[in-house]
């Protein structure tokens, strides 16, 4: 447990530490998805991309579990600690709380994580695909698939963008008979000159006969 979780109670946090946590993202807790809903209560490995995220306690408190069989560790306000890559954990917050956060790789170098999405429903991961819906839920493919009717109209996303490219403009193509309607009135136009000017030449006629 010592390897994989480092707690520092409030009282032994150096204040250079808390001034440069005091710069990291704000994480709350109740924005976390969490089973059952606004329980306190979800699970998490620490398996991304860096050696250990790194947080300072700012609010609340949470017991955490860890699933090798350690004792629970419980922290609080003010408290520093250190989850390294590789902890299993169920986490139950008891007070909602606040944490500033920031992930580090091995060099002890801070290091900006991959982006990620998770599955309001169920905390799945669904970065690479997922459905954004009217109340700006994100849902994991599954969870959209097993009620289509609770999520209808949600957005079809693909890494955090819209999936569906915009509608490509249709051109309107001219009327199949256009041309044919043109030479029907073209013709019809010179038969009326033709009638026009046989009408003329019969009003002459008459007229010598006179």
């Amino acid at each position: 447990m010592d390897k994989l979780m480092t707690h520092v109670s409030a009282k032994d946090v150096s204040e250079i530490y808390r001034e440069t946590a005091m710069t990291w993202p704000l994480w709350d807790s109740r924005t976390h998805p969490q089973t059952p809903a606004k329980s306190g209560k979800f699970h998490f490995d620490y398996t991304g991309d860096y050696e250990t995220e790194r947080v300072l306690i700012m609010s609340g408190k949470a017991t955490l579990t860890p699933e090798d069989g350690s004792a629970p560790v419980t922290i609080t306000k003010g408290d520093q600690v250190f989850f390294h890559r590789g902890l299993s954990c169920n986490w139950h917050v008891t007070e909602p709380m606040t944490k500033h956060y920031a992930y580090f790789g091995d060099d002890g170098e801070e290091v900006e994580p991959n982006p990620s999405i998770s599955c309001d429903t169920c905390g799945a991961e669904c970065y690479e695909e997922s459905y954004l819906t009217k109340e700006e839920e994100d849902i994991c493919p599954d969870c959209y698939k097993a009620d289509k009717k609770m999520y209808a109209g949600a957005e079809h996303q693909k890494f955090g963008e819209p999936a569906v490219p915009p509608k490509a403009a249709v051109k309107r193509g001219a009327p199949a008979s256009n041309g044919h309607s043109k030479k029907v009135c073209k013709d019809k136009e010179e038969d009326d000159d033709e009638d026009e000017e046989e009408e003329e030449d019969q009003e002459e006629e008459e007229e010598g006969e006179d």
